[in-house]
């Protein structure tokens, strides 16, 4: 071959050696962490303030007891049907359910009877006031008719307002009406429901058919310990959280702590009271509730993702005062530092600390395991 047309290939090989060359080098000189240093930290200030304590408590939602109606049955007979249905939302007025019932057909006859006599009577009173006017009968035989007349108008508005009650037709002539119809005794949604069709009802049964409460405002029953009982107190304001909206936080107020311990949990419960916008707590929800204690005193407050456990110790990354954002190569001592530091204690938004830290201090949070790194091997 000639060397002429070797020339070119020399070259190509040449080349690209040289250049493998040049990049091993580079590489060896591009510190381990030139991608994260180009992209930058997050920092935090460091807070000067009186350190709170969190308890954390378990509960339940319950519906409001004073805003609480119960409808029990007032009539014998069996439920024909039910309309309202567990958590439907009724008004004032709305049927449930029907029922039917020889009582109710009872007060029907009771109607008909003094509607029957009132009609009697009138009549008579009618004629005798008549006779008396003719002088064919005396005063005492008025007086007699007209307060027959008052007796049974009196019987007929009792009946009339008894068959009313139980749903019957004041106005009908026709035979009974033996339907009872339930009716909701206000509006809000229906919590419990203890009636169905073709069920045989007792006015003697002490279980409410339908239990409908007003959910604008519930209540968030909350477990306590005995070893927190002397830290809650009524008055103070908790935070709630629910399994169903784990990114939704509830404000409430505690109003009222039991003063009975719970012989098998060993618990007593604190109530909470809070408003329910558009009925979101349901009732025997599960909750986590939190009570954030102040503590007298200062303390240096950083955020928790800035503390760094390593070797048995805490330690955070502090940014020097007055340095400059670090570039890609730069050496990272030359603008942080690292600081030993104290857990006093932790809660979910700050970590109490002592040690060589300043209030308003920077501390790096988002890196801060890179920098460690970092800081740690010089």
């Amino acid at each position: 071959m000639r060397i002429s047309h070797l020339l070119p290939v020399l070259l190509v090989v040449g080349a690209a050696g040289y250049l493998s060359g040049c990049q091993s080098k580079t590489e060896e000189k591009l510190p381990v962490n030139t991608k994260d240093l180009g992209s930058g930290y997050r920092t935090d200030t460091v807070l000067l303030r009186s350190p709170d304590q969190e308890l954390r408590f378990t509960g339940k939602v319950s519906y409001d007891q004073r805003r609480v109606d119960r409808v029990f049955p007032v009539v014998s007979g069996n439920v024909l049907d039910v309309t309202a249905a567990l958590g439907q939302q009724v008004q004032q007025g709305q049927a449930l359910a029907r029922v039917q019932s020889a009582d109710v057909s009872g007060y029907q006859n009771d109607y008909n009877g003094a509607r029957s006599d009132y009609a009697v009577a009138e009549r008579n009173a009618a004629n005798t006031e008549q006779l008396y006017k003719s002088n064919f009968a005396s005063q005492n035989d008025l007086i007699a008719a007209r307060a027959q007349l008052e007796k049974t108008r009196s019987a007929l508005n009792r009946t009339s307002q008894v068959l009313k009650i139980y749903g019957g037709n004041a106005q009908g002539t026709g035979g009974a009406l033996p339907t009872y119809v339930v009716r909701a005794p206000a509006s809000g949604f229906v919590v419990e429901r203890n009636i169905n069709a073709g069920m045989q009802l007792r006015p003697d049964n002490n279980t409410p058919l339908f239990t409908i409460s007003d959910l604008s405002r519930v209540w968030v029953l909350l477990n306590v310990y005995e070893s927190d009982v002397a830290a809650v107190k009524v008055g103070q304001p908790v935070s709630i959280t629910a399994l169903a909206y784990p990114d939704r936080t509830f404000k409430g107020t505690i109003t009222n702590i039991s003063n009975v311990v719970d012989a098998d949990t060993k618990v007593l419960q604190a109530r909470v009271e809070l408003p329910n916008p558009g009925g979101l707590l349901k009732p025997d929800m599960f909750c986590s509730i939190t009570l954030n204690l102040q503590r007298p005193g200062q303390a240096l407050a950083v955020n928790p993702k800035a503390v760094i456990f390593s070797n048995d110790r805490y330690f955070v990354v502090r940014r020097r005062p007055g340095t400059p954002e670090l570039k890609s190569g730069d050496d990272a001592s030359k603008s942080y530092e690292l600081v030993p530091v104290k857990v006093l204690r932790n809660t979910s938004r700050y970590t109490y600390v002592t040690g060589s830290l300043h209030a308003n201090d920077q501390v790096v949070t988002q890196g801060s395991l890179l920098l460690f790194n970092d800081l740690s091997a010089n």
